[in-house]
């Protein structure tokens, strides 16, 4: 994959994974524990693999897994987020 493509995928994913995110925030709320984060990560991968192993490899449709994929990663930056120190700068509205 040549640099151009990878930074233009490398950005559309990054937004993906952004709004799911956003989504399983809005529909499960914070995340309370490492550990439950942990637990969800599993959950996800375990459906990723699944998903890779039997749905894709038996149908040639990728949906599943890209979907899969996007999960999992929002999963890790939720666990990153949880554990990211807060700038001292940081708008007042971004904390709210």
């Amino acid at each position: 994959m040549n640099q151009s493509l990878r930074h233009y995928l490398t950005s559309v994913v990054a937004e993906d994974v952004k709004r799911e995110v956003d989504r399983s925030e809005e529909q499960y709320g914070p995340l309370h524990s490492l550990h439950e984060g942990l637990a969800v990560l599993r959950e996800e991968y375990s459906k990723l693999e699944q998903e890779i192993f039997w749905g894709a490899r038996k149908s040639g449709n990728t949906d599943g897994v890209r979907l899969g994929a996007l999960q999992v990663a929002a999963m890790g930056m939720r666990i990153v987020m949880m554990i990211s120190p807060v700038p001292v700068d940081l708008p007042d509205e971004a904390v709210g």
